[in-house]
């Protein structure tokens, strides 16, 4: 009855391992740093076999303390000797390392037959090691039920054993071509399979002190004593070597280095990671005592044997529970050791020895290219099969510790090439191996062959056989690698690779590589098939960041730098000496083309780029699920996230998986017709077969909202890519309404303020209208008392002249306000168009040369034919203002008004020789009621300047000034020019005009304020003319029935009117179109519109009398 429960709880055991390894695979135990770091720790624990588990208390039982040194050496190693594991494991993960075999391959010039060589003694080393962990499965059934034989056959038991050893190392140590990933799953089995062996061991120990107190004393003291045990003279010799050649083995092992090394996820181990192994060994260490004394009372009576103790011991007394326990934890300790040793082994041989087989005979390259997985999975397979074959011939009589202190010695020949190839420069590839050969070969002919064959060894230096085996073999190895080594002639490679290791120098092994002239597209290409595109660019990448940005380009001859990145990359898939092989072919010149060694690994590329767990170390952290499909649209990867997004069933979601299944399902999930599942998943196969790039939108049946994203592979596969958007989207729902309540928030605002401006508008055209109306009044009756007085009274007709210059000043400061409050409030609004220059300056000449005249100035204005492109009136505004201040501040010389053509623009200057402004001032001089040195003696606010340049501003230009203290003034501004315009007009006809030219002539004149009618009437009067007026539409009406020969008219009336409409009213009841005049204080666009569309003229108030005389005699002449 026993029996079968073990066989069914190994069995279930052996599943749950598989489904262990299975969710570690696929990143469902998200672990952190310190898990991680003891997961790590733990996995070394596969040192302990079902050597240390079983026979560690017989050795006790027997040989007393012997057993201790195969757990003292790890601990010391790992302890007081850590400094040597974390140079080693620092080197490896540079060297991207894949075995013990690799790194000494590495460290002696990449040579190949260093690594075939260690492949070799490793694989026979440790070949009887594995075998006999087989027949451990055997013989702990056999101690459970001793009548197995005629129950099964327990050879059959141990076949099967292997062949579910070979499953799961092939699934979950041979599932990537890159030996230096990851292999998460078999890491994390490894670490729980520790914990179960240390779980039955102190369940055992717990067992065995329960029984020791319960048993009498009389009948431990008539069995054997600790001290009779245990003994000091067994601190001899073999003490001593057993101690080193196990912390060798802890190094040395293919199994162990694969885990210490190869496994290992830092470079630099943290406390945690150092301390967890060695403190698991002395946990199992302290356990051996109490079993060992519990079970000699078994051992007197000759009940079992020393190995079987701890079955015996829980069998003895009737706990059968706890003895199934006892061989969980030994198969455990035996599986753990099979599996990842096998695992070792497979990339050792496959690498150092069939891969560079296939390579140099150039046999049949095609069928490498499309096996190089395969090849290491058979390995796994052939390594199994062997250990089985040898099991079946192991005596029954073999010790487990004798077979495994064999091995022990076997792989602690390698320790000479490790610990020297780290300290010591000279150590050569030639040295190595000949302290190999002849170290291996003393170990065959000292240990191997007196064991097997029970003869005394040909040589022995001391009675103990093992003790003389390990020192001759290990000084005829030291030997034979100093002394080849420094009397052989290291090449380049060697030099460069020991100062890597010994100085931790990363130097270039390339020395005249560069002068092979090959390209580094050559390089890209063979990198690219072996490793991927995305490690391809990725380590391009990282080469150029670490080379301070460099790039390199397809047609570059590969530097050392390259080179040596392609040789390490490809390390980390084919081992050291199989990359450097390669890369040789491609440097020296091989006969074979670089296309066809490419090819041979064309189909390892392709799976290596479909590797479900390649990918998964880049896409399992990601937000997005994501699915990839190879070209037969079958599933090939995937990322927990797709699984959660879809809530996939694990049947369903499998490598292999048709991905029209999974799109059936989501379907279905998602509510559509039956009918219609087969035409929609037929036609998303269809546009994934295509190649096409897709990108959509999808609501799902749950409200749930995903960003799918489909791109194709350059093999013929497809990724497509799940982001779950429904938090953005309603984020965006919801911030669409907010912007949409800002945005009508916003619009109430601005019609608010457009309801400001237009009021503001009003404001400042009103006030024009109103403050400037009195200002006209003024002017005009001071020009009329002027005409009054005559000669009469000359003081009088002095203080008029004072009063209308008082006016004047007052009209031209409030006009300044005002344009400053239309420039501010966006009221003024440039009319670009094309016109020559001359008729302006020719204003500007009669406008000032009588001023320029009285103070004795010469006013130089320059003859022009060029045209610019701006608006007419702004630009005569800023060049009044600017001509005005250079005539009022220049007391004596000249003043210019001149325009240059600079490249396309027409550059007008004004120059003064007056007194000039202090350089630190011109700023200054454009700030409003600003006045800087003798100007703030002159007339003015202060404004002009100010307005002037925000006018220049308002077209697209600066007015900049040129000038110092005592040496003129020159303010200029460019403007674009225009092209000229021909006008075929005839000029008119010039006429002498005659003081007559006013007498009697009918006007009429409409203003809504009165005294701008009595004013502007009264001038009228005093030149001879016959004006009538009105304040109102009816007064105008019924002023004159027949039209007069002039109407001057105000924009602003009253009730409503504006004196454009009343003008075109009088006009449809008059008949006909008298000349007329809009005199108004507005000078905006609708003022200019209206005078342009009634063909009248435009003066703007308060009217200077001489100007409205000037434009009434020409209306007159007109008409």
């Amino acid at each position: 009855m026993i029996l079968w429960i073990a066989l069914t709880t190994s069995v279930l055991y052996a599943a749950g391992l598989f489904w262990l390894a299975l969710k570690g695979d696929s990143g469902r135990f998200p672990l952190g740093p310190r898990a991680q770091s003891c997961i790590y720790g733990l996995s070394l624990g596969v040192y302990c076999t079902s050597w240390t588990f079983y026979s560690a208390v017989g050795t006790a039982v027997s040989n007393g303390w012997h057993f201790l040194p195969i757990y003292l050496g790890p601990i010391l190693l790992f302890t007081i000797g850590y400094s040597l594991v974390s140079r080693i494991l620092q080197l490896g993960k540079a060297q991207h390392t894949t075995s013990i075999a690799d790194f000494l391959s590495t460290r002696y010039g990449k040579s190949g037959s260093v690594a075939a060589l260690i492949t070799i003694i490793a694989t026979i080393g440790i070949l009887p090691y594995v075998a006999l962990q087989l027949k451990s499965v055997g013989q702990t059934l056999s101690a459970l039920s001793p009548n197995i034989g005629g129950v099964i056959n327990s050879e059959g038991v141990v076949l099967g054993v292997a062949v579910v050893m070979a499953m799961f190392a092939i699934l979950f140590g041979a599932r990537q071509v890159d030996l230096t990933q990851h292999n998460r799953g078999l890491v994390l089995t490894i670490a729980v399979e520790a914990i179960v062996k240390m779980f039955a061991l102190l369940a055992i120990t717990l067992f065995a002190v329960l029984m020791l107190a319960g048993t009498d004393v009389t009948q431990i003291n008539n069995t054997r004593s600790f001290g009779e045990i245990f003994k000091v003279e067994q601190f001899d010799a073999r003490f001593v070597v057993l101690t080193f050649i196990s912390a060798c083995a802890a190094l040395c092992l293919p199994r162990q280095f694969h885990m210490t090394i190869v496994e290992a996820q830092k470079d630099h181990p943290d406390r945690l990671m150092r301390f967890v192994f060695p403190a698991y060994l002395v946990v199992i260490a302290l356990v051996v005592f109490p079993i060992t004394i519990g079970g000699t009372a078994i051992l007197s009576a000759g009940q079992t044997s020393p190995d079987m103790l701890m079955l015996a011991l829980p069998l003895s007394t009737g706990a059968d529970w706890l003895a199934i326990l006892v061989f969980i934890g030994g198969f455990s300790a035996a599986t753990g050791m099979v599996i990842v040793t096998t695992v070792a082994l497979s990339g050792m041989i496959a690498n150092d020895l069939i891969i560079p087989l296939f390579y140099r005979r150039r046999i049949n390259h095609a069928i490498l290219s499309q096996s190089l997985l395969w090849i290491r999975r058979l390995t796994i397979i052939g390594v199994l099969f062997f250990a089985y074959l040898y099991s079946r011939t192991i005596d029954s009589t073999t010790t487990l510790a004798g077979v495994g202190i064999i091995s022990f010695a076997a792989v602690s020949q390698f320790a000479p090439a490790l610990i020297g190839g780290l300290f010591w420069k000279t150590g050569n590839r030639k040295g190595v191996n000949a302290g190999l050969l002849l170290g291996f070969a003393a170990w065959l002919s000292l240990l191997i062959i007196p064991t097997y064959l029970d003869t005394n060894p040909v040589f022995q230096i001391a009675d103990d056989m093992l003790v003389s085996a390990v020192i001759i073999s290990l000084f005829l190895n030291i030997a034979a690698y100093i002394i080849v080594s420094i009397n052989t002639q290291a090449n380049i490679i060697d030099k460069a690779q020991s100062a890597a290791f010994v100085s931790m120098e990363y130097r270039t092994i390339g020395g005249d590589r560069a002068l092979k002239k090959m390209r580094v597209a050559d390089y890209r290409l063979l990198l690219r098939q072996f490793v991927g595109d995305e490690r391809s660019r990725a380590a391009m990448k990282q080469l150029g960041t670490q080379l301070n940005g460099r790039t390199y380009t397809d047609l570059d001859v590969a530097d050392d730098a390259l080179i040596e990145m392609v040789e390490r990359q490809l390390s980390g898939v084919l081992g050291a000496s199989s990359a450097r092989a390669i890369i040789g072919s491609t440097m020296e010149g091989d006969p074979i083309p670089l296309e066809q060694v490419v090819a041979m690994f064309d189909e390892t590329s392709q799976r290596l780029q479909f590797s479900g767990e390649l990918l998964q170390t880049a896409i399992e952290n990601i937000d997005q699920g994501v699915a990839v499909v190879d070209n037969d649209m079958r599933l090939v990867a995937w990322n927990s996230r797709y699984v959660e997004m879809f809530d996939l069933r694990d049947n369903l979601i499998v490598v292999g998986r048709p991905i029209a299944d999974l799109i059936g399902h989501n379907l279905r999930r998602n509510g559509l017709d039956e009918n219609q599942i087969e035409a929609e998943v037929s036609k998303r196969l269809n546009h994934m077969r295509a190649g096409r790039k897709h990108g959509q939108e999808r609501e799902q049946a749950d409200g749930r909202i995903l960003r799918i994203l489909g791109n194709p592979t350059a093999t013929g596969g497809y990724v497509t890519s799940y982001t779950d958007i429904t938090a953005d989207r309603r984020s965006g729902r919801a911030l669409e309404a907010k912007v949409a309540e800002r945005t009508r928030q916003l619009t109430e605002v601005n019609s608010a303020l457009e309801k400001a401006t237009r009021s503001k508008t009003r404001f400042l055209a009103a006030a024009s209208h109103d403050l400037v109306q009195p200002l006209n009044a003024a002017r005009l009756f001071t020009s009329a008392l002027h005409e009054e007085i005559g000669n009469k009274l000359p003081k009088a007709k002095k203080l008029a002249n004072d009063i209308d210059r008082s006016i004047e000043m007052a009209d031209r400061l409030l006009r300044a306000l005002l344009d400053i409050s239309k420039l501010d409030g966006g009221g003024l609004q440039p009319e670009i168009t094309t016109f020559p220059l001359a008729p302006i300056f020719d204003d500007l000449r009669s406008e000032f040369s009588r001023a320029a005249q009285k103070k004795g100035l010469i006013l130089n204005v320059q003859i022009t034919d060029i045209w610019v492109e701006t608006d007419r009136n702004l630009l005569l505004s800023v060049l009044q203002n600017l001509v005005s201040n250079a005539v009022r501040y220049t007391e004596a010389g000249s003043v210019s008004l001149g325009v240059e053509n600079e490249s396309g623009k027409a550059h007008i200057r004004i120059d003064d020789t007056g007194p000039g402004i202090d350089p630190k001032h011109h700023r200054r001089i454009f700030e409003e009621f600003q006045q800087v040195g003798a100007q703030t003696k002159r007339e003015g606010a202060g404004l002009g300047l100010s307005i002037s340049q925000r006018i220049a501003r308002l077209l697209e230009t600066e007015i900049t000034v040129v000038s110092a203290l005592g040496e003129g003034s020159r303010f200029s501004l460019s403007l674009k020019q225009g092209q000229p315009k021909i006008d075929n007009r005839e000029a008119p006809k010039t006429r002498q005009s005659r003081t007559s030219d006013l007498v009697d002539k009918t006007v009429l004149y409409i203003d809504n304020d009165q005294s701008a009618l009595d004013s502007l009437s009264a001038l009228l009067e005093g030149w001879g003319c016959d004006i009538r007026t009105a304040l109102s539409p009816e007064q105008a009406f019924s002023a004159f029935p027949t039209p007069p020969e002039l109407v001057i008219f105000d924009y602003q009336l009253d009730d409503g009117w504006t004196g454009d409409q009343l003008f075109e009213k009088l006009c449809k009841n008059w008949g006909r179109h008298p000349a007329g005049i809009l005199v108004t204080a507005e000078d905006t666009g609708r003022t200019k519109d209206a005078a342009i569309r009634l063909s009248v003229e435009r003066l703007l108030k308060p009217v200077p009398p001489a100007a409205l005389r000037a434009l009434v005699s020409q209306t007159f002449r007109k008409a």
